[in-house]
């Protein structure tokens, strides 16, 4: 295998086993070729089947949103995550947090932990955004509303206006002054999907 012109026909990080594959025909051995490149550091295992480059090979840097979205689905970026990516938490989450069709499920990788928290398809849908970033390909992100709303979704407790703002603002820090910025109309929106007391009372607070 032309490991080297193997890179210069893969344009984008993120890779699995098929286009792999093509390149390894020709062994008898394929699978021991792919451990042979992860051992080497050429390739980075993510999951099984899915791939990116090594440090040393890399074009570009990695889209952590990219791979999440990839690794398991239909997911979303959301809660912790999206919120300090929005800048509406102080404090940044060090794991890789998605909403997800299906199971709950953490993939500890050597790139980080990727969190899907399971939701009903109806729920998940509304306020999803797309990001395209060309040859990298592209992520789903909820909106800033539809993260806070997923964030508080799945805290229990929250039955007042004081109980929220307490929640939001001293204990996890949200920003205040961007909180007031956001679209209460898409609030009401969400709270009609979610059919919980808690997203209702982010649309008044």
């Amino acid at each position: 295998m032309d490991f080297e012109q193997f890179r210069r026909d893969i344009k984008a990080e993120l890779f699995d086993y098929q286009y792999l594959a093509e390149y390894l025909k020709d062994l008898k051995k394929p699978r021991d070729k792919v451990a042979s490149l992860v051992a080497e550091g050429k390739i980075v295992r993510v999951k099984n089947g899915i791939y990116v480059f090594g440090e040393n090979w890399r074009k570009a840097p990695l889209s952590l949103e990219v791979i999440a979205n990839v690794l398991y689905g239909p997911s979303c970026i959301s809660f912790e995550y999206a919120l300090t990516r929005y800048n509406l938490l102080a404090e940044r989450s060090s794991v890789i947090t998605c909403l997800a069709i299906g199971d709950t499920k953490t993939f500890h990788t050597p790139l980080g932990i990727f969190e899907y928290r399971a939701i009903a398809q109806e729920k998940f849908t509304i306020g999803i955004e797309y990001r395209d970033l060309g040859e990298e390909g592209g992520y789903l992100i909820a909106s800033k509303e539809k993260a806070l709303a997923d964030f508080v979704y799945r805290t229990p407790g929250i039955r007042t206006i004081g109980h929220l703002r307490h929640y939001l603002f001293e204990e996890m820090r949200v920003e205040e002054s961007m909180f007031q910025e956001l679209d209460k109309e898409r609030f009401r929106a969400l709270a009609q999907v979610y059919k919980k007391k808690s997203i209702t009372l982010l649309s008044l607070l």
